[in-house]
């Protein structure tokens, strides 16, 4: 156990619920529809949860807050494959072992959250594993942060301060970067923010051209040229999303972005990578790490997959005392829980060309490509992605079609989700957990889903 109270006693209870709780959870595995007695039961809790809240939901779905493995229990009953992962979090899958062990540990301690002014050696543990997973970079430091949105926010500031008074931003088209009022402007989708004043400036450049890599690099420099041409010495840095979420799973290669990071710099530009969603998903823990881009980056911005959220930045980005601060770190289970994950990610054969996200990602692709190629041409078009973040086109790929297909999806028993805009994609975000048979079964799903929606 890291804090709170010990002897051999609680010891001893606790590796007896432990294994107790992991026996009960191993029980849902398999993909089964809902208990006749408990068949409305999702329904009945979201008609009154939906007048609560104050709007709808996309799915039928309440959580029982059982599952194992890829899956997860409804309250009706029902048990479903899980491949969105509350759109990332869940990357190791339901009811894994070192969640449990976190969860367990955390109730021996006096508080539910760690803060910033009293800490907790969760908060440290989980730091340290951090900093010492960028070595090779020249990031030193570590900041949490309460949601993906805030630790963007948090890179801003200190983007901002070091800059000042050049607050000028420039993005990318398609960008995805959060919901605060900060980043709603840095997100390149107008929808998200309707009926919003402008808070901060922000300028997009095209981003890799899937369609049109040989002329991607020249035309996003030509774009910064003429903003650095028009706004002189007004920006203080450069953000993107190597791997672009919302737009469909949308990356470059190598040598785009070494050819953007190096004009970046000869531009006095600091370098901001968005890792919110591709933290841990890639083919190795960082997606700048995969691309090989260590010594460009400046201030890199992580959650999801961590059970927390912060901001890695450089010394020369460490900001002036009163600039950042906040009441909490996290709970104290999910810095507990997020250390470990790291850990076990770190240690494990997950990353390289011969780890665990590579071989997801090359099973998921392969068989899509067959299938756009063979029994389901015409109805599968597109398919793409890296590590555990995989998407697909269906049909005419417009959103409606592809929310179509995805409530039907859900009602043969996958959870999913879309992404992009013209194109509309099907997004998976695949916990690590899928073995070969449930890599069969779910593909049986989506063939026998393809052919009775299109």
């Amino acid at each position: 156990m890291t804090t709170g109270v010990s002897n051999e006693e609680i010891h001893d209870l606790s590796n007896k619920l432990f294994s107790s709780i992991l026996l009960e959870q191993q029980k849902y595995m398999a993909v089964k529809g809902p208990d006749e007695d408990k068949k409305n039961m999702n329904e009945a809790v979201l008609t009154e949860y939906e007048q609560l809240k104050g709007r709808g939901f996309f799915f039928n779905y309440v959580s029982s807050g059982k599952g194992h493995g890829p899956f997860t229990e409804l309250v009706d009953g029902s048990v479903k494959y899980d491949l969105i992962g509350a759109i990332g979090p869940n990357l190791v899958g339901h009811s894994h072992p070192l969640y449990i062990k976190a969860h367990l540990e955390a109730a021996t301690n006096d508080v539910m959250m760690c803060g910033n002014l009293l800490t907790h050696k969760e908060a440290y543990n989980l730091t340290k594993e951090l900093v010492d997973s960028v070595k090779g970079s020249r990031l030193k430091h570590f900041w949490f942060s309460g949601s993906g949105s805030f630790a963007n926010d948090t890179a801003l500031k200190m983007l901002w301060q070091k800059k000042d008074p050049a607050h000028r931003l420039i993005a990318f088209e398609k960008a995805f970067a959060g919901r605060s009022i900060a980043t709603q402007d840095i997100t390149y989708n107008p929808d998200y923010r309707q009926g919003q004043p402008q808070t901060i400036q922000v300028d997009h450049v095209p981003h890799f051209d899937q369609n049109d890599p040989e002329n991607s690099l020249e035309n996003t420099l030509n774009a910064l040229k003429e903003l650095v041409k028009k706004n002189k010495d007004q920006y203080c840095a450069i953000m993107l999303e190597l791997i672009q979420g919302e737009a469909g799973f949308v990356y470059g290669t190598k040598e785009y972005y070494e050819g953007v990071f190096k004009w970046a710099k000869e531009n006095n530009l600091y370098i901001w990578v968005d890792e919110v969603q591709s933290f841990a998903r890639t083919t190795e823990l960082y997606a700048f790490q995969m691309f090989g881009l260590e010594e460009y980056v400046d201030i890199v911005t992580i959650g999801k997959a961590l059970q927390a959220c912060g901001t890695f930045f450089t010394d020369e980005l460490n900001p002036k005392p009163g600039l950042v601060a906040g009441t909490f770190n996290g709970s104290i289970a999910s810095l507990n829980a997020g250390q470990k994950i790291v850990h076990y990610l770190k240690e494990g054969n997950f990353y390289g060309q011969d780890g665990r996200m590579k071989y997801l990602e090359d099973q998921f692709l392969n068989r899509l490509r067959v299938m756009a190629k063979g029994p389901l041409k015409g109805k599968i078009g597109y398919s793409g992605g890296v590590g555990t973040m995989i998407s697909f086109e269906v049909g005419d790929s417009t959103k409606e079609t592809t929310i179509k297909f995805i409530k039907k999806l859900y009602d043969n028993g996958i959870l999913s989700f879309m992404a992009g805009k013209e194109p509309t994609r099907v997004r998976f975000l695949l916990p690590t957990c899928l073995s070969d048979e449930h890599i069969e079964e779910i593909f049986r799903i989506i063939d026998k889903t393809a052919n009775e929606v299109l």
